[in-house]
């Protein structure tokens, strides 16, 4: 199965584990998925056991009944399903109808309708795309589609109302969800999902198409060569499930043009896949007795993302895209850290029982900016010596008293790991020293830079607002860039990048803590690594 680095973190464990603990598959799943995983499948022993739970069986039937399959006759028993559907059709509906009601209760109205609004709209997105693609993976990329979210489940179980909080600022701000819950909890939900599927014994084909899912920029291209048609197929649905149900339209050309490389496709296309999805969305709810978002036209969606593609020219409006979501997407996560924060270790100082948890009632706020004590999304816990401290302390007073912003940058060598690994400890330090060098140069009398981590340098800008402070940080990326490529060419050395965050302040407020502006440089810093690295993300602090 797909690994991903932040599925090391031990902390997603406890949530694997609690829910493990609280959430099992019904006894007929179980038993369908253990008579279906044999050599030989007896079809009858498996009918047998679907029938023996009669709610399940009238909700396979309304499903195959339903024209998300487009038989070309009614069904009306589960020996005729079988016939004309297969086996593993059956089954992955098996699952799919098959969550746990203890994952559903208590979770309150508006956030379950938003849940429902995009299981099944990655779901029938995803069978919809595999037939448009003409891969014939439709079924297994649907069930895939609907058990992809039920990590958000667990997190709306689990944290409550700071997290029930934290999905509906992604959607006023039209920010990427997976990457908020990244910056600010070091995992996201989809690698939650894959976990408890994985302890459910799905089967690893449907699972790694979920992994696939990966935490980057709305805008950011699709990789999608190398996946599997299913794994393929469910990041299409992702990303079009952003666009028509979260209103994410910066999303959109990113998607065109994946779509692009494997079929042609114009505007028309589009515009009937919304309507197609639309249909079935609202016909699939009805199907399953589940309470879904129908305000909002998928189509008004998809037209108003091209309407905004080209208002401007085509470079300048994905240049546009590329700022608009990071700009939300980091403010967000300045804004909602405080509360899910403190959700995050509430929860884990409970015990790791049966017993149903106890959602937060009220958003609770914690000192600490982005910060979470036991997140290890980093190589290394960055947290500021006394030295640096005093030295930022310095310079924030002095900006505040001659009201003038003030700026940090904190960056860190990309891959630093790698380095660490393969040229040793010695090597490592030195590189450190010469890179410190470096930027100290690039930067001149703009500011000083000194060592505020392990790992982590630190420039102070003093009197430069967000603006400057972005293009000091692009000027160092480029510089260092073009160092790092000079000093590899004597063979000893291998080329590295480094990633940036930047963070301002307009003006420092009397008793302003210093260590916030510190904090949220580290948090951009760190969403700039996991993007891939050798780029600059900034935040201003309001």
């Amino acid at each position: 199965m797909t690994a991903r680095p932040a599925a090391e973190a031990g902390y997603i464990q406890q949530f694997v584990e609690r829910a493990s603990s609280l959430y099992s598959l019904p006894a007929v799943a179980m038993e369908v998925l253990e008579l279906t995983g044999r050599p030989s499948i007896d079809a009858a022993q498996v009918k047998s056991c679907i029938e023996r739970d009669p709610a399940l069986t009238i909700k396979i039937l309304r499903a195959v009944n339903s024209p998300l399959f487009g038989l070309s006759r009614q069904v009306s028993d589960l020996h005729q399903a079988l016939a004309l559907l297969g086996m593993k059709p059956l089954k992955l509906l098996v699952l799919g109808f098959s969550l746990p009601r203890e994952m559903l209760d208590g979770v309150e109205a508006d956030s379950l309708s938003r849940y429902w609004s995009v299981a099944l709209t990655k779901a029938v997105a995803a069978r919809e795309i595999a037939e448009y693609l003409g891969y014939r993976n439709g079924d297994e990329a649907f069930i895939a589609g609907l058990l992809a979210d039920i990590g958000m489940l667990v997190l709306m179980q689990d944290l409550g109302a700071p997290y029930a909080q934290f999905i509906r600022k992604a959607e006023e701000e039209a920010a990427s969800l997976l990457e908020m819950e990244v910056g600010t909890l070091g995992f996201d939900h989809i690698i939650l999902s894959s976990r408890l599927l994985t302890h459910w014994k799905l089967p690893d084909s449907v699972i790694d198409s979920i992994a696939a899912i990966k935490p980057l920029p709305l805008t950011a291209p699709l990789e999608l060569a190398n996946l599997s048609e299913t794994a393929r197929t469910l990041v299409l649905a992702d990303r079009l499930a952003d666009i028509l149900v979260g209103k994410r339209l910066a999303a959109l050309p990113a998607w065109v043009e994946a779509i692009a490389k494997y079929v042609p496709s114009d505007k028309t296309d589009f515009e009937n896949l919304a309507v197609r999805i639309e249909e079935k969305v609202k016909q699939l709810a009805a199907v399953m007795r589940v309470r879904i978002d129908e305000k909002a036209s998928y189509v008004d969606a998809m037209l108003t993302a091209y309407a905004r593609l080209a208002e401007v020219a085509s470079e300048a409006a994905l240049d546009v895209a590329r700022r608009d979501p990071e700009e939300l997407e980091l403010q967000t996560a300045w804004e909602e850290a405080k509360e899910l924060t403190s959700a995050m270790q509430s929860f884990r100082q409970r015990p790791l029982t049966a017993a149903a948890p106890e959602k937060p009632s009220t958003l609770k706020s914690s000192p600490a900016v982005a910060t979470i004590e036991t997140a290890k999304a980093s190589p290394k816990d960055v947290a500021l010596d006394k030295a640096s401290v005093a030295r930022l302390d310095f310079d924030v007073q002095r900006c505040r008293q001659m009201r003038e912003p003030i700026s940090v940058l904190q960056l860190t060598i990309d891959r630093y790991d790698d380095l660490l690994l393969h040229a040793g400890p010695d090597e490592a330090i030195q590189t450190w020293r010469l890179l410190e060098k470096a930027v100290g140069a690039i930067i001149g009398d703009a500011g000083s830079c000194f060592a505020s981590a392990d790992a982590v340098l630190m420039v102070v800008l003093p009197m430069q607002d967000r603006m400057q402070a972005v293009e000091t940080a692009r000027r160092l990326v480029a510089g260092i860039r073009t160092w790092s490529l000079a000093r590899a060419e004597s063979g000893r050395f291998s080329p590295l990048t480094i990633s940036v965050g930047a963070a301002a302040i307009a003006l420092p407020p009397k008793n302003f803590p210093s260590g916030e502006l510190a904090d949220a440089a580290t948090r951009c810093m760190e969403v700039a690594r996991r993007s891939g690295g050798d780029s600059v993300k900034s935040i201003e602090i309001l």
